[in-house]
């Protein structure tokens, strides 16, 4: 797939799809939620030229969820960047998606390179665990990959925030090793965003100099600022990401009318 200089980029995030049709988390039914955000997408940004999924498309891990997911995005498949989140299964996004990610030190990741923009995806899943964390090996790949492209601006996509969103009970199960992602950074201050999901809810920090934005969820939102989870009955939402060829970004969170 060829890009511009600039990219439109649509970033969805924590779907928690079943192989049911009417499987539900927290008692929502998730399906119909992913449905009406692609209606939304394909009316309100025909011509994005990324879909990026950050985890947590399959709540049941099941390659049959996956292989429904990719028919729910018909054509947009060919457009689709994904990493897994705590609750995926590593081997079945390599099976369903085989275009959609790469593989480094045993991890799924994606790489997306115009001649200004370059866009990286991470895998943050600890299996077994929510917590989520890089690990040394795959942050020697993301400097790696920095470090050959020093003259281009770049933004970094995951699962786990690497900041906190004033939630504790959420805040304790971030992105362990946040600090040697600070560090990785701090070298390469050509990364204008950090963008992950994993919380179900908007929030917006700094991890050293680097502006990092969490998203909220295509299946149940969380209400923010809370000592233990509650769930928010917002609708379904997704993130736009506009890379200019100038070097500036910007970005806006839509939410859909309600399901």
């Amino acid at each position: 797939m060829t890009f511009g200089t600039s990219l439109t980029i649509v970033q969805l995030t924590d779907c928690h799809l079943f192989t049911d049709p009417i499987g539900s988390l927290r008692e929502i039914v998730t399906r119909p939620r992913l449905r009406r955000v692609i209606e939304d997408i394909r009316r309100r940004v025909p011509e994005a030229d990324l879909l990026v999924v950050t985890g947590d498309t399959a709540h049941d891990e099941a390659q049959a969820t996956y292989e429904e997911f990719s028919r729910d995005l018909g054509d947009w498949t060919d457009r689709l960047r994904i990493v897994p989140g705590n609750h995926d299964n590593r081997a079945s996004l390599r099976r369903v998606f085989p275009d959609a990610c790469d593989e480094a030190s045993g991890r799924v990741v994606f790489r997306v390179e115009t001649t200004e923009w370059l866009v990286l995806g991470l895998d943050s899943q600890r299996i077994g665990e929510d917590a989520g964390e890089l690990g040394t090996a795959q942050l020697t790949w993301l400097g790696d990959q920095l470090e050959a492209a020093r003259t281009r601006n770049a933004v970094v996509f995951l699962h786990h925030p690497p900041i906190e969103v004033g939630s504790p009970w959420v805040d304790g199960i971030g992105l362990l090793d946040a600090r040697a992602l600070e560090n990785v950074l701090a070298e390469h201050p050509q990364v204008r965003a950090v963008i992950s999901g994993h919380v179900h809810q908007e929030a917006s920090g700094l991890i050293g100099d680097t502006t990092a934005h969490t998203s909220p969820a295509v299946g149940p939102q969380f209400r923010p600022h809370t000592e233990t989870l509650v769930i928010d009955q917002g609708p379904p939402a997704y993130r736009i990401v506009e890379l200019h060829a100038t070097g500036d970004w910007s970005t806006t969170v839509v939410r859909c009318a309600s399901v």
